[in-house]
């Protein structure tokens, strides 16, 4: 009898252990993702970079365990960084700044030929907005938009961008063709290159952002003539105090456009989203939203905004999608008014 029980025991025992054993060589649980890079496609300096190191900032804030770090990767105007994610595998934990006039040059490449686009939009996914801009154009002190648009009547308008049909051309594009004049883009590589190129005189005029030329208008290198927008634009200070912007629709449209056409229809939304590899886990996919809306929920991130004097516009997801599907189908119609044919 006594046998038989130290029998079983022994059974016992070992199933146990067969038990913990097998326990041991389980897969072990999925572990938080505790480095989050951030593909900048543009120079360091610009305003998308000093946007997504704003981001990494607040967000490392908020989650102290992770390390968010920015990458600048130039080229191509946005698309050798969105080239080389696209072709990411669809977990990569990796994110990137995805801007609308990348996507605008995709569609208007894939359906018009206007340029090789070695990538699918459909690889991408918005997940936030963090950058939503109002472009202006700068010019050198004394110049007036009547000598720009006279220039653009007489040969054509010199602007610094990066590649033709990125969107601050098809901004600009878009109004002079309505003037019959022709806009000249003259390549470099990030705001901060493009407005040095205005300062140095190699252009005469800079479609960029309020924060690209908030301080150099301070002072009075140059000076800003004309905002993409119908709202009233007067934020900005230059060394003779505020100054009030005409825009290029509504009741506050500039003397020099004739009335006779709807220049503000062409306005195509411009900034960016944090986007993921589309087909990226739906888990993922809610971390990345809910890390977004802390940042923009935080004063920091949202006062700085306002002081660069972007818009404050949050979206996510499926609101995000929707916009940047919308505001392509009107890029494909600014390019017909450049002459673009199918």
């Amino acid at each position: 009898m006594f046998k038989k029980v130290v029998s079983v025991l022994m059974v016992v025992i070992l199933g146990v252990s067969i038990v913990g054993c097998g326990k041991e060589v389980e897969a072990p649980e999925k572990t938080e993702v505790n480095t989050v890079k951030l593909i900048c496609p543009y120079g360091v300096g610009g305003t998308a970079d000093a946007i997504l190191r704003k981001y990494a900032l607040i967000a490392g804030k908020h989650y102290p365990e992770k390390d968010f770090i920015v990458e600048n990767m130039t080229g191509g105007d946005g698309f050798a960084a969105i080239t080389h994610y696209s072709e990411l595998p669809e977990d990569t934990t990796e994110l990137i700044l995805y801007q609308y006039g990348v996507a605008y040059r995709h569609d208007i490449g894939k359906k018009f030929g206007t340029e090789v686009v070695d990538w699918d939009r459909d690889n991408l996914q918005p997940i936030a907005c963090v950058d939503d801009r109002t472009w202006i154009m700068y010019t050198t002190p004394g110049v007036e938009l009547s000598e720009i648009i006279n220039k653009a009547k007489n040969g054509g308008v010199k602007m610094s961008g990066g590649n033709p049909l990125s969107d601050p051309h098809l901004a600009l594009g878009s109004l002079m063709a309505q003037l019959d004049g022709k806009v000249i883009v003259v390549p470099y590589d990030g705001g901060a290159q493009q407005l040095k190129a205005l300062k140095d005189g190699e252009v005469d005029v800079f479609i960029g952002t309020t924060q690209a030329g908030k301080d150099e208008t301070e002072v009075g290198n140059i000076v800003p003539i004309l905002s993409f927008s119908v709202e009233p634009f007067d934020r900005f200070e230059g060394p003779e105090g505020r100054i009030n912007i005409p825009t290029i629709g509504g009741e506050h449209m500039a003397k020099e456009l004739p009335k006779d056409k709807n220049y503000a229809e062409y306005i195509l939304p411009a900034g960016g989203f944090i986007a993921t590899r589309t087909g990226a886990s739906q888990e993922w996919i809610d971390e990345v939203t809910e890390i977004s809306k802390k940042v923009w929920a935080d004063e920091e991130f949202t006062g700085w905004i306002e002081s660069i004097m972007l818009n404050v516009v949050d979206q996510y997801n499926e609101e995000a999608v929707e916009i940047l599907n919308q505001s392509c189908e009107k890029a494909k119609d600014a390019y017909k008014l450049l002459g673009g044919n199918e």
